[in-house]
């Protein structure tokens, strides 16, 4: 036998399997590496286009929070600051539509913008319809006015009226003129729903994103008049009526209105009932008869309405007051919100529409003529005589009301569900309902 060569290198069997083991281990390495960097790479890239997603959409909620805002604003749309783009009613034109742009031109990028020149509706306010390429006027935005780097991006934003198939605007509020029915979309009595539509943009992100919004009545009110201290009454020149009445003047009431409680109270009503004679009962009108005087049903938070109501004011006047000037605190075509920080006290005349906030004592005397919603956090006293003082609206009072022992109170509060209505005006919008598209 030939005796082995222990130098020889010849290739043999084994080594060629070990040699394709090697290289097909090779090969499944270099895939997994592969696929481990691509996995990562589309990873990343999903992670990068998620957060560009998150900041257009933040940019388009931006642009829905301007617009919000600014319907929410009580300054007229052609007046200082040119902030409130609202239409200012009380008549609405279903046609009524906004672009807020932060340039000029921005509402072409709306892919529905065209559709406005075939709904049949006067969409720019010059009572043609159905133009060649009519839309909604153009209002710059307000982030617009920032330096580029630091504008959020949301290039236009659309608002309009909810409108019914018919093209009729729906509102929210009150349908039935009945405070124990919670509001709801209606047709008749309310404040118009409206739909906002806002672009977004980051880098190559897009998004457009809907919302609807409304605004809230006020909480249903248990009486024309409702406190949470206790009262007394002196004479028999005062008038506390539960019915219904027309907001304006001569102040009808309304045939078939439910009626509310003259006088709704957080205490027992024994308390104020106890202490009138037979000549004042029938003073105190409303639901359940003379003397219409009865617990509250509900607990308002008087304190959190006026808060609300201060944060939103017109007019602000710091600290006690004795016989301010009420011009310009309101009419019933430009209601407006005054706040007093302190006690309020009249002996000659104030009228006005709208909202008053007083922080401390009213002292009601002279003539007074108030269309809205009173509310006072400390204590009312009603002195002066013979002169009118009207309430058509409400009075809320977390202290106590009290006529002066000395003089006779003459004072008329009527409930008026018309004008608690029309207050929904002064609210902010809220978003009812998304709709991310």
């Amino acid at each position: 036998m030939r005796a082995i060569d222990r130098f020889d290198m010849r290739p043999t069997a084994e080594a060629g399997n070990a040699l394709v083991v090697v290289l097909l281990v090779l090969f499944l390495l270099t895939s997994l590496g592969i696929s481990y960097v691509a996995v990562t790479k589309g990873e990343k890239q999903i992670a990068s286009n998620q957060a560009i997603d998150s900041e257009a959409f933040q940019h388009a909620e931006a642009g829905i929070t301007e617009v919000l805002l600014r319907m929410s604003s009580n300054t007229n749309q052609n007046g200082p600051p040119h902030y409130g783009i609202a239409e200012p009613g009380p008549a609405f034109a279903p046609g009524w539509g906004r672009y807020v742009v932060t340039d000029p031109g921005n509402a072409g990028l709306d892919p529905n913008a065209a559709s406005t020149a075939s709904d049949g509706l006067d969409n720019n306010g010059n009572a043609a319809v159905d133009e060649s390429s009519e839309r909604y006027p153009e209002i710059g935005a307000r982030n617009g006015t920032l330096p580029l780097a630091d504008r959020l991006d949301y290039p236009w934003v659309k608002v309009r009226y909810k409108l019914n198939g018919a093209n009729q605007i729906l509102l929210f509020g009150d349908h039935d003129l009945n405070p124990s029915t919670p509001p709801r979309e209606n047709l008749v009595r309310g404040i118009p729903e409206i739909i906002i539509t806002s672009a977004g943009r980051q880098g190559r992100g897009n998004k457009v994103v809907t919302v609807e919004a409304v605004k809230w009545p006020l909480p249903p009110i248990p009486g024309s008049v409702y406190t949470e201290g206790p009262i007394t009454f002196n004479g028999a020149a005062f008038d506390i009526d539960g019915h219904d009445h027309q907001a304006a003047a001569p102040w009808d009431t309304i045939p078939g209105a439910p009626p509310l409680l003259g006088v709704a109270t957080t205490l027992d009503p024994l308390g104020i009932t106890s202490s009138l004679n037979p000549s004042q009962e029938d003073n105190i009108t409303g639901s359940g008869g003379d003397p219409s005087v009865n617990s509250s049903n509900v607990n308002l938070d008087i304190q959190a309405m006026a808060d609300g109501f201060s944060q939103m004011a017109d007019i602000t006047l710091i600290g006690d007051q004795n016989n301010p000037s009420s011009t310009g605190w309101g009419t019933l075509s430009d209601l407006k919100i005054v706040h007093v920080t302190g006690d309020l006290m009249v002996s000659g005349n104030l009228a006005g529409a709208g909202v008053l906030v007083i922080d401390g004592d009213f002292q009601m005397g002279g003539t007074i003529n108030w269309e809205g919603v009173v509310i006072c956090l400390g204590d009312v006293d009603v002195v002066g005589g013979g002169s009118a003082k009207n309430i058509v609206g409400a009075l809320l009072v977390q202290g106590s009301l009290a006529g002066n022992s000395v003089v006779n109170g003459n004072i008329k509060v009527l409930y008026s569900s018309e004008m608690l209505q029309n207050l929904s005006m002064l609210s902010k919008y809220e978003i009812s309902s998304w709709i991310d598209q």
